[in-house]
């Protein structure tokens, strides 16, 4: 049963406004008697990527341009490896997808982590599906053979040298494959099957195997091992809460999301038919997650909260792509605190402040601050976010009105200073994805296409 929150807009009790800050550098120019004229000099750690001019004052860590002809693929951000050692890059380059690492000082030394292939490829076929183990000491890919009748997955000690090594191959055309970690020694791979006719058969001959389907449980320690769980919902693309008890199917074009109890080796139908895309999950509350769902009518969108347990499910913020649980169990979200589902709808270009609230639904309070600039209900649904428990601060991707083209821009807010900043702003072209470091030191993002090229930018955002 759902509990579904009728108020479809911010409550807030407290708001105040935050100053977008944009450092500024100041230099110092001493005089000479051989040289009248001093020379201002340059900001420190100016710089840009592809299409995005870095702040002024901002520290570039590293810029690293990717390969000719690479091109990032929107949900893929970067992938923190070895203790922040190494960047995982995910992409696309001659129509095939690709997986670079970049490591050593500034990672600016390459290397393929995962191909179709070619010598660096452990088997040849298409990458559908690639993870990290918790430590980000090993790549898992799940590759689908060339004639599509085969999964393979594939494990890479990142360590070691070579491609990696099949560990686990099943026989079969499928529908939907997605890969993920419980922990360190076990992989959860869901599958599922795509539904044929049984073949034509003579009297007296054996009836074939019945094809794999569902989820399947991989030992990757010593003698790799598969156990089936058995489970009576179909699969589509699973999101593993924090400790790995319950996991969303997600939903696709042709199935339902599902919930996934692992304890219990049960799954339920989630509530909805379209399909959803998880946020995150709350570390305290291991049954709490964050999805971007339709709206009722199915013309715009928003991002809601559901605890498993109890099934509630909760109206967060209206038309827009980025939320995330803090370290402490809040939300903070980005929206407009006067935006309903009727406005985004039906005035889907109308200019209003993009803000961000912080909800603390224990204390059913909320506070509202402004970013001092306009975005737009169809913009705001665009929009994303990266979270980073250390520091306590959040990464937003946000775009403004700009004719002739809207303007993307990335800003740090940090929950404990209450402060937020412009890391960096250009044309809305291509694509850019980010994500923190582990402890959350750096911020790195991919950005550009197989046009005008891509580059990884590390940045130090201000503290």
């Amino acid at each position: 049963m759902f509990d579904t929150l009728l108020d479809y807009r911010f409550c807030m009790f407290r708001s105040f406004l935050i100053l977008l800050a944009a450092l500024t550098v100041v230099s110092v120019a001493s005089c000479s008697t051989t040289d009248p004229v001093a020379k201002p000099a340059p900001p420190p750690f100016m710089g840009r990527s592809t299409t995005l001019e870095i702040t002024n004052g901002i520290k570039v860590v590293t810029n690293v341009s990717l390969p000719q002809g690479f091109a990032p693929i929107a949900s893929r951000a970067p992938i923190w490896l070895e203790s922040s050692a190494e960047i995982a890059v995910v992409g696309t380059q001659d129509g095939h997808t690709v997986v670079y690492g970049l490591g050593g000082p500034g990672w600016r030394s390459g290397r393929v982590l995962a191909a179709e292939s070619g010598p660096t490829a452990a088997v040849a076929g298409t990458i559908v599906d690639v993870a990290p183990s918790p430590e980000g000491l090993t790549l898992a890919t799940a590759v689908v053979a060339r004639d599509n009748q085969r999964v393979d997955v594939v494990v890479r000690d990142l360590i070691a040298s070579g491609p990696g090594n099949v560990i686990a191959s099943f026989d079969g055309r499928f529908d939907s494959i997605s890969i993920g970690w419980l922990n360190s020694a076990t992989i959860a791979l869901a599958l599922r099957k795509h539904p044929a006719p049984p073949p034509e058969s003579n009297a007296g001959d054996q009836p074939p195997p019945p094809q794999v389907d569902g989820l399947q449980l991989i030992v990757v320690t010593g003698a790799s091992s598969v156990a089936p769980l058995k489970l009576g919902c179909p699969m589509s693309p699973l999101s593993w809460s924090a400790r790995g008890v319950y996991a969303v199917g997600q939903g696709d074009a042709t199935t339902a999301p599902i919930v996934i109890d692992r304890r219990k080796s049960v799954c339920s139908k989630f509530g909805r038919s379209d399909p959803i895309r998880v946020l995150g999950w709350d570390e305290e509350e291991e049954g709490s997650f964050l999805y971007v769902g339709a709206d009722p009518t199915k013309n715009t969108v928003g991002v809601f909260s559901h605890n498993i347990e109890t099934g509630a499910d909760r109206v967060i913020a209206i038309s827009t792509g980025a939320a995330s649980f803090t370290d402490g169990g809040d939300i903070v979200v980005l929206g407009n605190q006067k935006l309903t589902f009727r406005m985004a709808i039906e005035r889907p270009q109308q200019e209003m402040l993009a803000q961000v609230a912080i909800l603390q639904p224990d204390q059913s309070q909320t506070d509202v601050k402004s970013l001092g600039f306009n975005s737009t209900p169809a913009m705001l649904a665009q929009s994303s976010m990266a979270y980073s428990v250390g520091p306590d601060e959040a990464a937003l991707q946000i775009y403004a009105p700009s004719p002739p083209i809207p303007w993307r821009k990335i800003v740090s807010y940090s929950l404990p200073t209450d402060s937020a900043f412009l890391l960096a702003a250009g044309p809305a072209r291509g694509t850019v994805t980010m994500s923190w470091s582990p402890k959350g030191r750096w911020l790195a993002f991919l950005d550009g296409d197989s046009a005008t090229g891509t580059t990884l930018t590390v940045l130090a955002p201000p503290r």
